[in-house]
């Protein structure tokens, strides 16, 4: 309806153009006439042609069966929506562009490794973030930071700022540092992703390819996607252009409010900029783990302790539990191998995802009914949600948090165990996964020394080393020390 009273307006509007020029047109003959006919006789008879025109006009568009006469008092008492009428965004990107930064890790331990780092420089990474706060809190991604011992911040007018790290998530690759301002910072408010729909708009803010805060405007074009990253993958896809550089920064609404956090992009074989098809991790899932990572230091998850698979279609609607830890919470409370999970906390389970989502959004003493099949019989099972190993490894340590590599969980020394272990002692295995690939290999408190042969410096140096590994091999040599003996073994990525 808002449409066609437009159009409405529209046709009234070239009618009266369309008497204004017979107006015209019949002055001119007036004009041109006078010196051939009488002044009165030309007088009457555009007197009567105006009439005739008039009335036409006025006829002809209350006779049109498209543009009802009340049609355009009801347009205006209708305010069309924002959308409609928008066309520029340029007072928003004012608004929001001094609340996105550029960050720059740094860590001169890395300069041996010529993959990781060319022309001698001890730069890490550069990437985005955004100000979540007035206390000077900034959330980027994990990757971006990962292997950076000192970060800089640098503002939209050209200032630098020191920054610490705060702590960081692997699992969902989101990193919160802090910095501290003689000024006021500008910070931007999260909305809820869960609200967000496809089509909506889409504005990513970052700094691509080092050139600084740039604005790209585009739709959410999907929701939910698994990238394979992780177990906790529901990426918002989007149109907008996210390219290098861009990693941390934020996606938002056409109201200013972060809805994601860009993070990843797909491009062609060889790199390179944006195909329209890029990936922010929502609102919803920042602003939780960034909570826990500012009230704590590093993110408290739920654990129940078991693995699940997708049901088939012969089994069912769920997933089906393929492992259950020794003495975690869900082999307390009975559950089995092959118990067949479809319903949890009251909602409906339709993929693994979705259930390791709901256990780890769970506070821990929280007990969780689980309904399931074994067999052709009905079971419930109250689980008492624990805290993730990896979480219980963690603490906050301010620039070396722990790190999370292969399901292993790798920390620095205390001071009073780097007195105790010796100057070779840099990473120590602070928990493992216990369906991952160290399972029956690495135990909490073992030394890592070398892996592929290489000294390591620091946990973030081993993720590095460990993922290059797995990358071009499958396997990575770890050299291990644990009390006197030192020894090497092997461990193989599992998918």
């Amino acid at each position: 309806m808002r449409y066609e009273s437009f159009v409405c307006r529209d046709f009234e509007a070239e009618n009266i153009l369309a008497l204004r020029l017979r107006q015209v047109a019949l002055l001119w003959v007036m004009n041109h006439c006078l010196n051939r006919f009488s002044k009165t006789a030309i007088f009457w008879l555009c007197a009567v042609i105006l009439t005739i025109g008039l009335g036409f006009g006025r006829n002809s568009y209350a006779q049109n069966p498209n543009s009802p006469a009340k049609a355009p008092a009801k347009a205006v008492t209708t305010a069309p929506s924002p959308i409609e009428v928008r066309n520029s965004f340029a007072a928003l990107a004012r608004r929001l562009l001094p609340s996105v930064v550029g960050v720059r890790a740094s860590n001169n331990n890395l300069r041996s490794n010529p993959k990781l780092f060319q022309n001698n420089e001890d730069l890490a990474a550069t990437g985005s973030g955004f100000i979540v706060d007035n206390q000077g809190h900034i959330i980027t991604n994990n990757h971006v930071v990962e292997l950076g011992q000192t970060f800089q911040i640098s503002l939209q007018n050209g200032t630098i700022l020191s920054a610490r790290l705060v702590g960081r998530d692997a699992e969902t690759d989101i990193a919160v540092l802090k910095v501290t301002s003689p000024q006021p910072l500008t910070w931007v408010p999260f909305a809820n992703s869960d609200a967000v729909n496809i089509g909506d708009w889409a504005i990513a803010i970052g700094s691509p390819f080092g050139l600084g805060n740039s604005f790209s405007l585009g739709v959410i074009s999907g929701r939910n996607r698994d990238l394979q990253s992780g177990r906790f993958d529901n990426f918002l896809q989007t149109d907008a252009a996210i390219n290098q550089g861009n990693s941390g920064g934020p996606l938002f609404n056409d109201l200013g409010q972060v809805i994601g956090v860009n993070t990843a992009i797909v491009s062609n074989q060889n790199g390179g900029g944006s195909l329209g098809i890029g990936f922010a991790v929502p609102s919803n899932v920042v602003r939780r783990i960034s909570s826990d990572i500012i009230q704590y230091g590093y993110v408290r998850r739920g654990w129940v302790g078991f693995r699940a698979r997708p049901a088939s279609v012969n089994e069912g609607t769920g997933v089906v539990l393929t492992a259950i830890a020794a003495n975690s919470p869900a082999a307390r409370a009975g559950l089995r191998a092959g118990d067949r999970i479809y319903q949890a906390r009251n909602l409906r389970i339709t993929d693994p995802r979705q259930l390791a989502r709901l256990i780890a959004d769970t506070p821990q003493q929280t007990i969780v009914r689980i309904d399931a099949m074994r067999g052709n019989r009905r079971i419930f099972a109250n689980v008492t949600v624990g805290l993730a190993p990896s979480s219980a490894a963690s603490s906050p340590t301010g620039a070396n948090p722990p790190v999370n590599a292969m399901g292993l969980v790798l920390r620095i020394p205390s001071p009073q165990e780097a007195a105790r272990l010796g100057p070779s002692a840099k990473v120590i295995v602070a928990s493992i996964d216990p369906f991952g690939a160290a399972r029956g290999k690495l135990q909490p408190g073992d030394i890592l020394l070398e892996i592929q042969g290489r000294v390591l410096a620091d946990p973030a140096q081993a993720r590095a080393f460990l993922a290059e590994a797995v990358q071009n091999r499958g396997t990575v040599i770890v050299k291990i020390k644990r009390g006197n003996d030192t020894y090497y073994d092997v461990l193989t990525a599992r998918n």
